[in-house]
């Protein structure tokens, strides 16, 4: 039994002499690097960028900007914890419903908004929103209105101006041009 403990501890000592002397280490490559240069104007101007702004569309399903809302819960918003959201996306508008909790009072919280662009940047117009069944004061929908322009703008490239939005069944669609 000694001699198969010896017999390891040799074996545990020269594998961690050769890793420490780099034996296992990735043998190193020569880098190859062409210096030809294009002979033609032709194949110059196939790698030319465009000068000026590019048009982009980004396309955002439900299950996108649910995953984009659930990290920003648990949220608490004027007294009101907000969790486990989820975005329903329908022509024209999107319905945000998640589970609230104020005091002793729990149940659904329902926003329905229509997206806008505001100053090149997205935004939504809350049309309704309910706590257990109870109107939200104006305030909060505004809270609401920014949480949704914070995670919209979360998901859109930063140096973009945003031109439109367009929701569409299970699709928020987002036109922007390049600053």
């Amino acid at each position: 039994m000694r001699v198969l403990a010896a017999l390891v501890a040799i074996l545990a000592a020269g594998l961690i002499g050769m890793a420490a002397l780099g034996q296992f280490a990735p043998t190193a490559s020569s880098v190859v690097r062409s210096t030809a240069r294009p002979t033609s104007s032709a194949t110059a101007a196939a790698t030319a960028r465009p000068s000026g702004p590019r048009t982009i569309t980004v396309t955002l399903t439900e299950q996108e900007l649910t995953k984009a809302a659930q990290s920003y819960t648990p949220l608490t918003v004027s007294g009101i914890t907000v969790a486990d959201p989820t975005i329903k996306l329908e022509p024209g508008r999107l319905t945000l419903t998640a589970t609230g909790r104020a005091f002793i009072l729990a149940g659904p919280i329902v926003v329905v908004a229509s997206p806008l662009v505001s100053d090149g940047k997205a935004a939504a117009k809350i049309e309704s929103a309910t706590f257990a069944g109870l109107g939200l004061p104006d305030s909060t929908k505004q809270e609401v209105a920014d949480t949704f322009a914070r995670v919209l703008a979360a998901n859109i490239p930063s140096g973009v101006r945003v031109t439109s939005l367009t929701v569409v069944a299970g699709a928020l669609v987002v036109d922007a041009v390049s600053a």
